[in-house]
């Protein structure tokens, strides 16, 4: 019998494992979307990744300088989400970084130095074999993601 605190069937996404990020200033209930989306894809059998300070850490990613677990991301579990929602401040932190403000007009992709920091941001999440990224914050946040 389905009732209203049974899981749907899960979507055919092909998924296995996604990123959080949230950039900008801090903001109330961060730590509650997080976790709630955390515990989403959780729920679905697709493993989370927690990235640290927002987009700095990926922004910064090149094949010198890896990313590192515990300190650039971490992997996110039922241990992590039990103290992420009573946690002052952003459990994973952010950062103000905007790793695609360079980026103003289509024709901008095409510039190998306006799209070097939106670059190591793919090519970080590429390193972690995340398929999918979730975004959180504001507007340029959201453009960021978009440009990505």
């Amino acid at each position: 019998m389905i009732d209203a605190l049974s899981l749907p069937d899960g979507p055919d996404h092909g998924f296995r494992r996604v990123a959080i990020v949230f950039a900008g200033g801090p903001a109330p209930a961060a730590n509650a979307v997080i976790s709630t989306a955390a515990i989403s894809f959780l729920r679905n059998g697709i493993e989370v990744i927690g990235i640290f300070n927002g987009y700095a850490n990926l922004a910064d990613y090149s094949s010198d300088r890896p990313l590192r677990e515990g300190e650039d991301y971490i992997v996110v579990d039922d241990s992590f989400l039990n103290r992420s929602r009573n946690s002052q401040g952003v459990v994973i932190g952010t950062s103000r970084r905007n790793p695609g403000m360079e980026v103003i007009e289509a024709a901008h992709i095409e510039d190998e130095g306006r799209c070097a920091s939106l670059r190591a941001v793919c090519e970080g999440l590429a390193s972690l074999d995340v398929e999918a990224l979730v975004s959180i914050g504001g507007d340029d946040t959201l453009k960021t993601a978009n440009k990505l």
